[in-house]
Protein backbone atom coordinates (compact mmCIF):
# COMPACT_ATOMS: atom_id res chain seq x y z
CA UNK A 1 0.00 0.00 0.00
CA UNK A 2 1.37 3.15 -1.02
CA UNK A 3 2.65 5.77 1.90
CA UNK A 4 0.91 8.79 0.44
CA UNK A 5 -2.52 7.57 1.72
CA UNK A 6 -1.09 6.32 4.93
CA UNK A 7 -3.41 7.89 6.80
CA UNK A 8 -6.00 6.11 6.05
CA UNK A 9 -5.08 3.13 8.49
CA UNK A 10 -4.75 4.45 11.22
CA UNK A 11 -5.83 3.30 15.23
CA UNK A 12 -9.53 1.83 14.34
CA UNK A 13 -9.83 1.23 17.90
CA UNK A 14 -8.38 3.99 19.96
CA UNK A 15 -10.85 7.18 20.40
CA UNK A 16 -13.12 6.52 22.25
CA UNK A 17 -16.15 8.92 24.26
CA UNK A 18 -18.95 10.79 22.87
CA UNK A 19 -21.69 13.52 23.55
CA UNK A 20 -22.53 13.39 27.37
CA UNK A 21 -25.55 11.03 27.32
CA UNK A 22 -27.84 11.29 30.48
CA UNK A 23 -29.56 7.38 29.40
CA UNK A 24 -26.12 6.10 29.99
CA UNK A 25 -24.72 7.39 33.67
CA UNK A 26 -22.87 10.54 31.66
CA UNK A 27 -20.36 9.81 28.62
CA UNK A 28 -20.87 7.03 25.75
CA UNK A 29 -18.00 4.74 25.65
CA UNK A 30 -17.45 5.42 22.18
CA UNK A 31 -17.04 9.01 20.53
CA UNK A 32 -19.67 9.05 17.80
CA UNK A 33 -18.24 9.34 14.14
CA UNK A 34 -14.55 9.55 14.97
CA UNK A 35 -13.17 6.84 13.29
CA UNK A 36 -15.10 8.01 9.99
CA UNK A 37 -12.69 8.56 7.28
CA UNK A 38 -10.18 5.79 8.01
CA UNK A 39 -9.67 2.36 7.07
CA UNK A 40 -10.75 0.47 9.75
CA UNK A 41 -9.87 -3.14 8.77
CA UNK A 42 -5.79 -1.72 7.91
CA UNK A 43 -2.32 -0.81 9.56
CA UNK A 44 -0.04 1.63 8.30
CA UNK A 45 3.03 0.57 7.38
CA UNK A 46 5.68 -0.20 10.46
CA UNK A 47 6.33 3.17 12.14
CA UNK A 48 4.83 5.80 14.80
CA UNK A 49 2.27 7.78 14.70
CA UNK A 50 1.20 10.90 16.31
CA UNK A 51 -3.08 11.38 15.14
CA UNK A 52 -5.17 14.22 16.76
CA UNK A 53 -8.97 14.95 16.58
CA UNK A 54 -10.21 18.33 17.04
CA UNK A 55 -14.00 17.11 18.01
CA UNK A 56 -16.73 19.83 17.91
CA UNK A 57 -20.37 19.24 18.93
CA UNK A 58 -21.72 23.38 19.12
CA UNK A 59 -25.21 23.14 19.25
CA UNK A 60 -26.51 19.49 20.79
CA UNK A 61 -29.74 19.32 22.54
CA UNK A 62 -31.67 16.41 24.40
CA UNK A 63 -33.33 13.60 22.75
CA UNK A 64 -35.86 11.97 24.55
CA UNK A 65 -37.46 10.49 28.04
CA UNK A 66 -34.67 11.49 29.83
CA UNK A 67 -34.79 14.78 29.23
CA UNK A 68 -38.81 15.53 29.23
CA UNK A 69 -39.46 15.26 25.55
CA UNK A 70 -41.20 12.33 23.17
CA UNK A 71 -39.20 9.57 21.88
CA UNK A 72 -37.11 11.02 19.05
CA UNK A 73 -37.58 14.66 19.75
CA UNK A 74 -35.73 16.71 21.34
CA UNK A 75 -36.11 18.90 24.36
CA UNK A 76 -34.16 22.47 23.21
CA UNK A 77 -34.23 23.62 26.72
CA UNK A 78 -31.15 21.66 27.02
CA UNK A 79 -28.42 22.52 25.53
CA UNK A 80 -24.97 21.58 25.37
CA UNK A 81 -21.32 22.76 23.75
CA UNK A 82 -18.89 20.25 23.80
CA UNK A 83 -15.27 20.41 22.29
CA UNK A 84 -13.14 17.43 22.62
CA UNK A 85 -9.33 16.71 21.52
CA UNK A 86 -8.40 13.18 21.09
CA UNK A 87 -4.35 12.64 20.25
CA UNK A 88 -3.02 9.15 20.10
CA UNK A 89 -0.12 7.37 19.79
CA UNK A 90 -0.20 4.53 17.58
CA UNK A 91 3.10 2.19 16.97
CA UNK A 92 2.94 -0.37 14.29
CA UNK A 93 6.26 -2.20 15.30
CA UNK A 94 6.65 -4.37 12.28
CA UNK A 95 5.81 -7.86 13.40
CA UNK A 96 3.16 -10.24 13.08
CA UNK A 97 0.68 -12.38 15.31
CA UNK A 98 -1.56 -15.23 14.04
CA UNK A 99 -0.09 -14.07 10.61
CA UNK A 100 -1.46 -10.52 11.26
CA UNK A 101 0.21 -7.73 11.45
CA UNK A 102 0.35 -6.05 15.26
CA UNK A 103 -0.04 -2.61 16.55
CA UNK A 104 -0.62 -0.97 20.13
CA UNK A 105 -1.96 2.49 21.06
CA UNK A 106 -3.11 4.90 23.84
CA UNK A 107 -4.95 7.90 23.93
CA UNK A 108 -5.24 10.63 26.16
CA UNK A 109 -8.55 13.03 26.23
CA UNK A 110 -9.43 16.34 26.85
CA UNK A 111 -12.66 17.36 26.91
CA UNK A 112 -14.50 20.60 27.43
CA UNK A 113 -18.72 21.11 28.15
CA UNK A 114 -20.57 23.72 28.65
CA UNK A 115 -23.97 22.79 29.61
CA UNK A 116 -27.14 25.17 29.94
CA UNK A 117 -30.56 24.59 30.58
CA UNK A 118 -33.87 27.05 30.31
CA UNK A 119 -36.08 26.39 33.64
CA UNK A 120 -37.71 29.73 32.21
CA UNK A 121 -38.34 32.21 29.86
CA UNK A 122 -34.96 33.61 29.42
CA UNK A 123 -33.53 32.01 32.36
CA UNK A 124 -30.91 29.73 32.04
CA UNK A 125 -28.86 27.30 35.05
CA UNK A 126 -25.67 25.40 33.91
CA UNK A 127 -22.23 25.05 33.72
CA UNK A 128 -18.45 24.54 32.45
CA UNK A 129 -15.74 22.93 33.40
CA UNK A 130 -12.73 20.84 31.45
CA UNK A 131 -10.62 17.76 32.20
CA UNK A 132 -9.42 14.51 30.97
CA UNK A 133 -11.31 11.85 30.25
CA UNK A 134 -10.59 8.34 31.13
CA UNK A 135 -7.12 7.09 29.49
CA UNK A 136 -7.79 4.53 26.63
CA UNK A 137 -5.07 1.89 26.35
CA UNK A 138 -4.90 -0.26 23.22
CA UNK A 139 -2.59 -3.74 23.88
CA UNK A 140 -3.08 -4.83 20.62
CA UNK A 141 -4.73 -4.48 17.07
CA UNK A 142 -4.07 -7.48 14.45
CA UNK A 143 -5.14 -6.64 11.10
CA UNK A 144 -5.19 -9.14 8.04
CA UNK A 145 -4.45 -8.84 4.58
CA UNK A 146 -7.78 -11.06 2.70
CA UNK A 147 -8.06 -11.88 -0.80
CA UNK A 148 -9.73 -9.53 -3.10
CA UNK A 149 -7.99 -6.12 -1.24
CA UNK A 150 -10.51 -7.01 1.65
CA UNK A 151 -8.93 -6.79 5.43
CA UNK A 152 -10.19 -7.41 9.00
CA UNK A 153 -8.79 -6.10 12.01
CA UNK A 154 -9.61 -6.96 15.77
CA UNK A 155 -8.75 -4.80 18.74
CA UNK A 156 -9.13 -3.99 22.94
CA UNK A 157 -9.45 -0.42 24.47
CA UNK A 158 -9.41 -0.33 27.92
CA UNK A 159 -10.75 2.69 29.52
CA UNK A 160 -9.44 3.46 33.29
CA UNK A 161 -10.87 4.95 35.96
CA UNK A 162 -8.33 7.40 35.96
CA UNK A 163 -10.56 11.31 35.14
CA UNK A 164 -9.48 14.53 35.92
CA UNK A 165 -11.71 17.25 36.07
CA UNK A 166 -11.73 20.72 36.57
CA UNK A 167 -14.15 23.09 39.29
CA UNK A 168 -17.63 23.88 37.98
CA UNK A 169 -17.30 27.49 36.32
CA UNK A 170 -20.71 28.67 36.66
CA UNK A 171 -21.67 30.76 33.71
CA UNK A 172 -23.27 34.14 34.73
CA UNK A 173 -26.88 32.97 33.81
CA UNK A 174 -26.70 31.38 37.17
CA UNK A 175 -25.73 28.02 38.84
CA UNK A 176 -26.88 24.54 37.82
CA UNK A 177 -24.99 21.10 36.63
CA UNK A 178 -22.36 20.58 34.56
CA UNK A 179 -21.29 17.87 32.29
CA UNK A 180 -18.21 16.16 34.29
CA UNK A 181 -15.41 15.26 31.73
CA UNK A 182 -14.72 11.49 32.75
CA UNK A 183 -16.40 8.59 33.77
CA UNK A 184 -16.05 7.12 36.79
CA UNK A 185 -15.58 3.40 35.83
CA UNK A 186 -13.19 1.41 33.94
CA UNK A 187 -14.70 0.24 30.28
CA UNK A 188 -13.60 -2.69 28.14
CA UNK A 189 -14.41 -2.09 23.89
CA UNK A 190 -13.68 -5.12 21.88
CA UNK A 191 -13.16 -3.67 18.41
CA UNK A 192 -13.88 -5.29 14.93
CA UNK A 193 -12.73 -3.40 12.06
CA UNK A 194 -13.77 -4.49 7.86
CA UNK A 195 -12.57 -2.46 5.00
CA UNK A 196 -12.13 -3.20 0.83
CA UNK A 197 -9.64 -1.09 -0.44
CA UNK A 198 -9.40 -1.17 -4.13
CA UNK A 199 -8.39 1.43 -6.75
CA UNK A 200 -8.46 4.27 -4.19
CA UNK A 201 -12.14 3.17 -2.63
CA UNK A 202 -12.17 3.14 0.99
CA UNK A 203 -15.58 1.02 1.89
CA UNK A 204 -15.22 0.07 5.99
CA UNK A 205 -17.25 -0.14 9.09
CA UNK A 206 -15.77 -0.06 12.34
CA UNK A 207 -17.63 -1.83 15.01
CA UNK A 208 -16.63 -1.53 18.92
CA UNK A 209 -19.28 -3.39 21.73
CA UNK A 210 -18.37 -1.17 24.97
CA UNK A 211 -18.94 -3.01 28.88
CA UNK A 212 -18.61 -0.35 31.26
CA UNK A 213 -18.12 -1.34 34.68
CA UNK A 214 -20.13 0.11 37.80
CA UNK A 215 -19.42 3.03 38.94
CA UNK A 216 -18.71 2.13 42.99
CA UNK A 217 -19.37 5.39 43.90
CA UNK A 218 -22.62 5.82 42.53
CA UNK A 219 -23.57 2.19 42.38
CA UNK A 220 -24.82 2.88 38.78
CA UNK A 221 -24.11 1.05 35.50
CA UNK A 222 -24.54 2.14 31.98
CA UNK A 223 -25.92 -0.31 29.70
CA UNK A 224 -23.66 -2.41 27.08
CA UNK A 225 -23.38 -0.34 23.51
CA UNK A 226 -22.72 -1.23 20.18
CA UNK A 227 -20.80 1.59 18.08
CA UNK A 228 -20.45 1.67 14.40
CA UNK A 229 -18.36 4.13 12.33
CA UNK A 230 -19.13 3.84 8.35
CA UNK A 231 -16.63 5.05 5.53
CA UNK A 232 -16.86 5.50 2.27
CA UNK A 233 -14.42 7.52 0.40
CA UNK A 234 -12.48 7.82 -2.73
CA UNK A 235 -8.91 9.09 -2.93
CA UNK A 236 -7.90 10.74 -6.20
CA UNK A 237 -4.13 12.05 -6.36
CA UNK A 238 -3.82 13.96 -2.77
CA UNK A 239 -7.23 14.22 -2.21
CA UNK A 240 -9.96 12.45 -0.71
CA UNK A 241 -13.57 13.06 -0.73
CA UNK A 242 -16.57 10.44 0.39
CA UNK A 243 -19.66 10.45 3.06
CA UNK A 244 -19.46 9.19 6.66
CA UNK A 245 -21.88 7.66 8.99
CA UNK A 246 -22.23 6.72 12.66
CA UNK A 247 -24.61 4.61 14.53
CA UNK A 248 -24.82 4.29 18.53
CA UNK A 249 -27.09 1.43 20.00
CA UNK A 250 -27.21 0.96 23.58
CA UNK A 251 -28.50 -2.74 23.46
CA UNK A 252 -28.68 -3.57 27.53
CA UNK A 253 -30.92 -0.76 30.13
CA UNK A 254 -28.86 0.92 32.28
CA UNK A 255 -28.89 0.16 35.94
CA UNK A 256 -28.61 1.79 39.42
CA UNK A 257 -28.29 -0.19 42.94
CA UNK A 258 -28.85 -3.72 40.57
CA UNK A 259 -32.28 -2.11 39.09
CA UNK A 260 -32.80 -1.77 35.73
CA UNK A 261 -33.92 1.68 34.86
CA UNK A 262 -36.88 1.59 32.23
CA UNK A 263 -36.83 3.61 29.16
CA UNK A 264 -33.21 3.85 29.34
CA UNK A 265 -31.30 2.78 25.68
CA UNK A 266 -29.59 5.20 23.84
CA UNK A 267 -30.04 5.32 20.23
CA UNK A 268 -27.91 7.92 17.63
CA UNK A 269 -27.57 8.12 14.16
CA UNK A 270 -25.30 10.52 11.97
CA UNK A 271 -24.64 11.37 8.49
CA UNK A 272 -22.17 14.13 6.15
CA UNK A 273 -19.10 14.34 4.11
CA UNK A 274 -15.71 13.83 4.59
CA UNK A 275 -13.00 15.73 3.17
CA UNK A 276 -9.16 15.05 2.71
CA UNK A 277 -6.23 16.37 2.09
CA UNK A 278 -2.33 14.40 1.90
CA UNK A 279 -0.16 17.10 2.55
CA UNK A 280 3.49 14.27 1.83
CA UNK A 281 4.01 12.75 4.82
CA UNK A 282 1.17 14.61 6.74
CA UNK A 283 -2.25 14.66 5.92
CA UNK A 284 -5.64 16.10 7.09
CA UNK A 285 -9.33 15.20 6.88
CA UNK A 286 -12.12 16.85 7.95
CA UNK A 287 -15.63 15.12 8.70
CA UNK A 288 -19.21 16.73 9.31
CA UNK A 289 -22.07 14.98 10.64
CA UNK A 290 -25.88 16.00 11.02
CA UNK A 291 -28.13 14.26 12.80
CA UNK A 292 -30.59 12.14 11.46
CA UNK A 293 -32.21 10.22 14.92
CA UNK A 294 -31.15 10.60 18.00
CA UNK A 295 -33.05 9.15 21.55
CA UNK A 296 -32.35 9.21 24.95
CA UNK A 297 -29.07 10.97 24.67
CA UNK A 298 -28.27 14.72 23.40
CA UNK A 299 -26.99 14.87 19.81
CA UNK A 300 -26.90 17.57 17.34
CA UNK A 301 -23.76 18.12 14.93
CA UNK A 302 -20.29 16.64 14.76
CA UNK A 303 -17.14 18.31 13.01
CA UNK A 304 -13.95 16.76 13.16
CA UNK A 305 -10.78 17.52 12.02
CA UNK A 306 -7.77 14.45 12.11
CA UNK A 307 -4.71 15.91 11.97
CA UNK A 308 -1.53 12.53 11.19
CA UNK A 309 1.99 13.22 11.51
CA UNK A 310 4.12 10.15 11.07
CA UNK A 311 6.70 10.31 13.38
CA UNK A 312 8.91 7.60 12.08
CA UNK A 313 8.54 5.48 9.52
Amino acid sequence: MKRIILALFVVAAVAVLAAPAYATELWDPHLRGINEGLAAGALPPPGVYFINNSYFAPSDHGYGAPFGAPSGHANTNVKLFAYVDVPILLWVPGCKFLGADYAMAIAQVFDYTNLRIQVAPGTYIGGATWGMFNTIIVPYQLSWKLPCDFYIMTGLGIGLNDPTNSPATVDTLGPGPFAATGNGYYSFEPTLGISWLHAGWNLSADLHYAFPLKDSGTDYTSGQQLAIDYTATYTCGKWTFGVGASQETQTTVDSIGGTDIPDSKANAWTLGPIVGYNFGPCSLQLIYNFPLYTNNDVGGEICNVRFVVPLWY
